[in-house]
């Protein structure tokens, strides 16, 4: 029994590194968004650090193959199509996480504004 446990917990073990290190690296340095109400900087390390793992959370299209698409790649300054422009997307994606976040009673980021765009 005490065998089967061991392999079990070394086959969990290897499985969870294996994707760790197969999934792709967030950018080290902070991203920065240049806005009228003033730049908005994203920290990709602490979104990382708040439980944040999978890509597909903000990277709504990522396949799991090669490296994300920035926002801007599909978001631009006016709406395309069905595609919101990067404005609504951020309010929508962001400001609504961390919206349902505090609503959850979690840790979460800011949601007025001056709490994101900074002058």
């Amino acid at each position: 029994m005490k065998k089967i446990l061991g392999l079990t917990v070394a086959v969990v073990f290897l499985a969870v590194a294996m994707l760790a290190f197969a999934a792709p690296q967030a950018p080290k340095e902070d991203l920065k968004i240049t806005c009228k109400k003033g730049d908005v900087t994203f920290s990709h390390a602490k979104h990382a650090a708040a439980s944040i793992t999978d890509c597909k959370t903000c990277h709504h299209k990522y396949n799991g193959e090669g490296t994300p698409k920035k926002c801007d790649e599909c978001h631009k300054e006016k709406k395309e199509g069905k595609t919101p422009k990067m404005k609504d997307a951020a309010h929508k994606k962001c400001r609504g996480c961390h919206r349902d976040l505090k609503k959850a009673g979690k840790k979460a980021g800011p949601t007025p504004c001056k709490g994101c765009h900074k002058k």
